[in-house]
C-alpha cells in the first residue's frame, strides 16, 4: 500500500518541489571559495559533501555556513586547528553523488561529512534505490580515503523546517523522510569508519530569512559533539596505515610534480601578494631571512624570498623539500643539532641557516608544492615559534594559489 501511495504521488511531489525551488533565486548563496578554517595546529582535514544544507543558502559566505561554523565547533572540541573542504550541488541526490566526486583525492580527508536526502526525500525516491545507491556511496567513500579517515552521514533534517516545503506536501516528504533516516541508520551500522548523526530541527530563523547563521552553527555543533571523539581517538592510536611502497611514492611525487606544473608559477617574476606575505613572516618571527619556496623536480625555487641571494637551490639540500613530506610543520631550532642537516651546504656554510621552521603549501587541488619557511643563523628554542601564526600565514598563501594573477 505504501508503494502504491508512493507511485501516485510521486509526480506530483516532483512538480511541487521543482515549483518551490524556483522561488530559491532570490535568497542569497555563499560566493566566496569553499573553503573555512580555524586557527591551530596539528589541524584536522575535514570535506563537507553533498547538498541541502552544505549548500549554505540564506548566508553570504562559507565562513557563516556549514564549513565556518564546523571548523569553529571542532576546533572548540578538539583544541586543533581544522581545515574544511567543500563540495556541494544543490541538485545533488544519493543517485548523482558520485559524479560530483570526479577526481577528488578522498584520502587527504581526516573526516567527510556527507549531507544527503532532502531532494530524495521530496521527490519520493524509493527505499530500494536509496539503498542501494547510498551503500554504492558509502563503499566508494571507504574505498577511496585513507582508512583512518572517518565518514560522518548526517540524517536528513525536517522537510517542514526548511520553510519554503512547509506546507501539507511537506508532511508526505517528511514521513519519507523519517523512512530513507531509518535505512540510512541500518546502513551505517553496518559499514566499518561509517557514523550516522540523526537529524534534529535547527532553531528557527529570524522573521524573513531563509536560514541565518545560527541554523548552521547549531547543526555544526551537533556534528562536532560526535566527531570530535572519533578523531581524538585516531590522533591517540595513530592512523592504521603502511609505509608506503615505492611505486606509491613513485605515483604520490608524479602527482605532485603536475600540481606544480599545472600552477604555471615557476620561474614567474616576482608577486607583490606574495612578497607581501613573505616580508610579513620575516617581521613577525623576526628572522633574517623568509621564503615562499616551490619544490620542482631536482631543485627548490623561490616565488618569493628575504634575506636570500639565490633564486634557487639543488632539492638535495633544501630544508623545505622535508617539510613537505608531513601536513604540519617543521621546527628546527638548531640545525648543527639535528642529524639530517648538521652536515648540509647551507648549514655549515658561513653565516648558514642554524634555525628554521616551514609550513607544508598545498596546490588548490590539495598537492604539497611547496613551503613558507623563516630562517636565520641564530639558533633559537622551539618553543618561542608561534606554529599558529606559522599556519596562518601559509594559508595566506595557498589562498592567493587559487586567485589567478589578473585578478589578485
Amino acid at each position: 500500500m505504501r508503494e502504491l501511495l508512493r507511485w501516485v504521488l510521486a509526480p506530483v511531489m516532483r512538480a511541487w518541489a521543482a515549483a518551490s525551488e524556483r522561488s530559491l533565486d532570490a535568497i542569497p548563496m555563499p560566493t566566496d571559495a569553499p573553503q573555512a578554517h580555524s586557527a591551530g595546529i596539528d589541524s584536522d582535514r575535514v570535506l563537507i559533501f553533498g547538498a541541502g544544507l552544505a549548500v549554505g543558502r540564506g548566508v553570504v559566505s562559507h565562513n557563516l555556513a556549514m564549513p565556518g561554523s564546523l571548523a569553529r565547533a571542532l576546533s572548540a572540541q578538539t583544541g586543533r586547528g581544522v581545515d574544511v573542504d567543500l563540495i556541494a550541488n544543490p541538485r545533488m541526490t544519493a543517485g548523482s553523488a558520485l559524479l560530483d566526486l570526479n577526481g577528488v583525492r578522498l584520502s587527504r580527508f581526516d573526516a567527510i561529512v556527507v549531507f544527503l536526502g532532502v531532494n530524495d526525500a521530496l521527490t519520493l525516491t524509493p527505499t530500494r534505490a536509496w539503498r542501494s545507491d547510498l551503500a554504492n556511496l558509502l563503499r566508494f567513500l571507504a574505498s577511496a580515503s585513507s582508512r583512518s579517515t572517518r565518514i560522518i552521514v548526517a540524517g536528513i533534517q525536517p522537510i517542514r523546517s526548511i520553510p519554503i516545503f512547509d506546507s501539507r506536501l511537506g508532511n508526505v516528504a517528511d514521513s519519507h523522510a523519517r523512512l530513507l533516516n531509518r535505512v540510512t541508520e541500518h546502513l551505517c551500522a553496518d559499514a566499518d569508519r561509517v557514523t550516522f548523526v540523526p537529524s534534529i530541527a535547527a532553531p528557527t530563523p529570524p522573521p524573513g530569512r531563509y536560514r541565518s547563521a545560527e541554523t548552521y552553527a547549531h547543526w555544526a555543533e551537533t556534528l562536532a559533539a560526535q566527531m570530535a571523539p572519533l578523531l581524538d581517538a585516531d590522533r591517540v592510536s595513530g592512523p592504521d596505515v603502511e609505509p608506503p611502497s615505492p611505486e606509491h611514492a613513485a605515483a604520490k611525487e608524479m602527482r605532485r610534480q603536475l600540481a606544480v606544473d599545472q600552477l604555471g608559477i615557476l620561474d614567474t617574476p616576482a608577486e607583490e601578494r606574495f612578497d607581501r606575505i613573505v616580508a610579513l613572516a620575516s617581521v613577525l618571527f623576526g628572522t633574517r631571512s623568509a621564503a615562499l619556496t616551490v619544490i620542482d623536480t631536482d631543485r627548490q625555487w623561490h616565488k618569493a624570498r628575504i634575506g636570500v641571494t639565490e633564486s634557487e637551490s639543488p632539492r638535495a639540500v633544501s630544508f623545505c623539500a622535508v617539510t613537505i613530506q608531513s601536513t604540519s610543520e617543521l621546527v628546527i631550532p638548531d640545525t648543527s643539532l639535528d642529524e639530517r642537516f648538521r652536515d648540509n651546504p647551507l648549514v655549515v656554510a658561513e653565516g648558514g641557516i642554524r634555525f628554521y621552521a616551514g609550513f607544508p603549501i598545498e596546490s588548490p587541488s590539495g598537492e604539497f608544492i611547496g613551503a613558507l619557511c623563516v630562517f636565520d643563523p641564530e639558533p633559537r628554542p622551539a618553543e618561542s615559534v608561534d606554529l599558529v601564526l606559522l599556519r596562518e600565514l601559509a594559508l595566506m598563501v595557498q589562498r592567493e594559489l587559487g586567485v589567478p594573477p589578473d585578478l589578485a
